[in-house]
């Protein structure tokens, strides 16, 4: 079975969170970023569990430094981090590269030149 998943706007939505704040958090790492690039980015259950914990720490009349010395100290059971994911990049019609996003992270320069390196042969194929 799936885990589900939410665009930033459920999120917002379910926590009470804006946006902006949801961005902020991960900014702080907080929270994890979410799977996938730009509008495309979704997140799980595991980012909505922090954010409902957070809020609830808030309520609690913790400070924002307080709730991520909190985070710090306490193991986390499943980061999303130790997911696999994969980031799309759609080149054409019916064709896109997929690459693992460590790898992304890692090798970006390496990823934008074989991105060009498909769209010149895509598009001396067109000609």
């Amino acid at each position: 079975m799936q885990e589900k998943t939410y665009t930033i706007e459920k999120l917002s939505e379910f926590t009470g969170f804006s946006r902006r704040t949801i961005r902020y958090y991960i900014s702080e790492g907080l929270l994890e970023p979410p799977a996938g690039r730009g509008r495309g980015g979704f997140y799980y259950d595991s980012h909505l569990t922090v954010l409902q914990q957070i809020r609830a720490l808030q309520e609690k009349g913790m400070k924002l430094a307080a709730i991520q010395e909190h985070f710090q100290k306490r193991p986390r059971e499943q980061p999303v981090s130790a997911r696999e994911v994969w980031v799309k990049y759609p080149l054409s019609e019916g064709i896109e590269i997929h690459v693992q996003r460590e790898f992304e992270e890692k090798e970006g320069g390496l990823v934008l030149e074989i991105i060009r390196v498909v769209q010149s042969i895509l598009n001396s194929r067109d000609r």
